[in-house]
């Protein structure tokens, strides 16, 4: 058992708590002990959790009408309208959706059917397009971001506000060497 094997294996057994990362861990160091697993205490962790909350919050999208991808597309563009009465460019949402150019189309495609956007000529670039919300769209982002804002809550209330910066600022700094300055 490695230095850092040991360690981990000591602090489970003094907590006396271990998670389902723990056990991926566990048994990737009984079938490949040449490997590190150990990156998964963070990056497994962070995957698991936007897996359940994203499990969690799915049912109130599906009553508003939409999906996890077209929530994500829809948050945006409600959010941004704030900032641009006149409705937000395509070319702006690439990077906050981290979608490609032709997913970021279907995308709109769909909200567009479903009548939660609607596409207007840029006033300011006849070429280009601005994209709003319709009132439906707005109605559903609505009661769909007061449920997942409240689930959201109720999963970081766990941690004490010391807690909570700390693992803020962490996540930021990961979060930060993998995300383009721009954003």
């Amino acid at each position: 058992m490695s230095c850092i094997e040991l360690v981990r294996h000591a602090y489970m057994i003094v907590t006396m708590t271990t998670d389902s990362i723990d056990k991926i861990i566990a048994g990737w160091s009984r079938r490949r002990p040449d490997l590190d697993a150990g990156h998964l205490d963070v990056v497994g962790r962070i995957v698991r959790l936007s897996v359940h909350m994203r499990s969690a919050i799915e049912p109130a999208l599906e009553e508003q009408g939409f999906n996890w991808e077209l929530f994500d597309l829809l948050l945006t563009i409600y959010r941004r309208e704030a900032d641009d009465s006149i409705g937000v460019r395509p070319t702006d949402l690439y990077a906050e959706c981290l979608l490609s150019s032709g997913g970021l189309t279907a995308r709109l495609r769909r909200a567009e059917q479903d009548g939660f956007i609607v596409r207007r000529q840029d006033p300011e670039d006849g070429r280009g397009a601005r994209i709003t919300l319709t009132a439906k769209g707005r109605n559903s982002v609505d009661k769909a971001i007061a449920q997942h804002f409240r689930l959201s809550r109720s999963v970081d209330e766990i941690l004490t506000a010391n807690e909570r910066q700390t693992l803020t600022r962490l996540l930021r700094k990961l979060l930060m060497s993998v995300e383009k300055p721009d954003l």
